[in-house]
């Protein structure tokens, strides 16, 4: 397909974020999220439409990808229906803070910056973060970032990552994923710091052109639930650690990032998976 692809994916997830907006009043995010999804008889749950093979909408406007079957499950486990709602980088914690969701399964970086917002889960995922820029490029080090003008996600790891490690760059925010590699294939950046699956997107779209320079980070994925919430946060970790030992974890991986499942077994500084 051609760049037309990213662009009905994006007018896909701003439509469903536009209904989200109109639809949710502001509150604030209880201690009980347990209880009251129970009460409800529903889970609402925040995740990404426009990050494959994570979360995104497919051609008919469904939500799909390894989030959304992670998604699927939970609810299942907990024996409630299943409410699916689009977040994006920038609103899905504010979103979980106020209460517009229970859960975000919403491909979230583990950071101690962001433990101070939430609560994670164990991981789930990983996930490295490299550098796309064209495969001429004369990028071989860090160093070499500097003199770039570098596209990221708003409200990504990836925006905090590149004035850390390349001060001097130039770097320019964009609304999702699919609106940062446009950045790129159109020339209005030089490169873009992404996430591994990016490369794959931009081939479908420009095969041969661009290619990942850099790695610039590994960062795991978590559930992000409420502070201080210990009934969902143990409920959580313990349905994980359920798929990953029965199998449903390793065939989810297989079926959607076409590699074996990582072990998760580096921690994260300054972050408990778990409430004290």
């Amino acid at each position: 397909m051609k760049l037309d692809k990213f662009t009905r994916r994006s007018i896909l997830c701003a439509a469903a974020g536009v209904v989200i907006v109109g639809a949710i009043s502001v509150g604030t995010a209880a201690a009980d999220t347990l209880d009251n999804i129970k009460a409800r008889g529903k889970i609402i749950i925040g995740i990404q439409g426009d990050n494959p093979p994570f979360g995104f909408l497919d051609t008919t406007g469904k939500n799909d990808g390894y989030d959304a079957e992670l998604s699927t499950l939970f609810a299942k486990h907990l024996g409630v229906e299943l409410e699916l709602v689009i977040v994006t980088n920038q609103n899905r914690i504010a979103g979980l803070q106020v209460g517009k969701v229970d859960a975000l399964f919403a491909t979230l970086g583990i950071s101690a910056k962001r433990a101070e917002s939430l609560q994670y889960s164990i991981p789930y995922a990983e996930d490295s973060m490299p550098l796309i820029a064209a495969k001429g490029a004369n990028v071989t080090s860090i160093a070499d970032m500097n003199s770039l003008t570098i596209g990221v996600p708003k409200g990504s790891a990836q925006e905090n990552l590149i004035p850390t490690l390349a001060p001097k760059a130039t770097m320019l925010s964009f609304d999702d994923d699919s609106s940062n590699i446009q950045a790129l294939l159109s020339g209005q950046v030089d490169a873009i710091a992404a996430n591994q699956f990016a490369i794959a997107r931009i081939e479908e779209n420009t095969p041969g052109k661009y290619a990942v320079k850099l790695i610039l980070a590994t960062n795991y994925k978590g559930v992000g639930t409420v502070l201080e919430d210990k009934a969902i946060n143990e409920t959580v970790n313990a349905f994980l650690e359920g798929i990953k030992a029965d199998g449903t974890m390793d065939m989810l991986y297989k079926k959607w990032f076409k590699i074996g499942r990582p072990k998760f077994e580096a921690p994260v500084e300054g972050v408990s998976f778990t409430v004290k």
